[in-house]
């Protein structure tokens, strides 16, 4: 299922908050400063920067909140910029079994600074049914590639696939990003990022006009959880053990 991302970057507040907390204002965590959003974003819930938080073991918990009818969402970017190389998330969570309008996302994403527009500089990886329309309601996961600056005509690339953690709720995502090409790899467990073990699915996309179909310049990261079209009858929660960037 291809689609653009549409975000409407509401006020996102900007001061550092400490490791540990509720994120009020903002985030230090993982040794990068993070922007949370409140307001529009992406879905039909705003984020609530109450919805994100740290705790005591260092864990980031992201959370779509229910209030009788009322559903607030949560994200984040980070403040400094990450280009080429290896990203890899530890995520605990039933990222196989949510509800069919969450959405889990990791994704440098250029237009939260104005780095091209919307449709360009975004890598994704996905964690959702997408409301049961992703392959017919038989996948639950997707990698996505969008075009660098200048080439938002080109179509975004994807990848979409089942995960299955077998009653688990441990699992590791990694993005390695080169100039001419993006690997995604969704691993089960807590995998080290030198590691390549338990491997659910694994895309390596190598066009071959790599400028314009692979983003080209260092971007903000976001990370996301999310309401796609319809409101879950239930809170969720999604905890991100650990974040690590290692440049090329």
């Amino acid at each position: 299922m291809k689609r653009a991302r549409l975000y409407a970057i509401g006020l996102m507040v900007m001061t550092a908050f400490p490791a540990t907390g509720k994120a009020s204002d903002g985030l230090s965590w993982m040794g990068h400063q993070w922007t949370i959003t409140n307001g529009s974003m992406a879905g039909i819930a705003p984020g609530k920067p109450g919805n994100v938080s740290v705790d005591k073991s260092g864990y980031l918990h992201l959370q779509v909140v229910r209030h009788g009818s009322r559903v607030t969402a949560a994200e984040l970017f980070s403040q400094d910029v990450m280009g080429f190389g290896t990203y890899q998330w530890q995520i605990q969570g039933p990222v196989d079994s949510m509800a069919p309008p969450i959405v889990l996302g990791l994704f440098p994403y250029g237009p939260a600074q104005g780095i091209g527009q919307n449709g360009e500089n975004e890598i994704d990886i996905e964690f959702s049914k997408w409301g049961g329309a992703l392959c017919g309601g038989a996948c639950n996961a997707d990698f996505a590639v969008y075009p660098s600056t200048g080439h938002s005509g080109v179509k975004a690339t994807q990848d979409d696939f089942s995960v299955n953690l077998k009653g688990g709720n441990l699992v590791t995502a990694r993005l390695t990003w080169t100039s001419t090409s993006i690997t995604e790899t969704v691993m089960s467990g807590l995998q080290a990022i030198g590691a390549t073990k338990h491997v659910l699915h694994k895309w390596t996309f190598t066009p071959s006009d790599p400028q314009a179909q692979i983003p080209q310049q260092a971007v903000p990261l976001g990370m996301n959880l999310w309401c796609y079209e319809k409101k879950p009858s239930q809170s969720q929660q999604v905890i991100i053990r650990s974040f690590q960037f290692v440049p090329e």
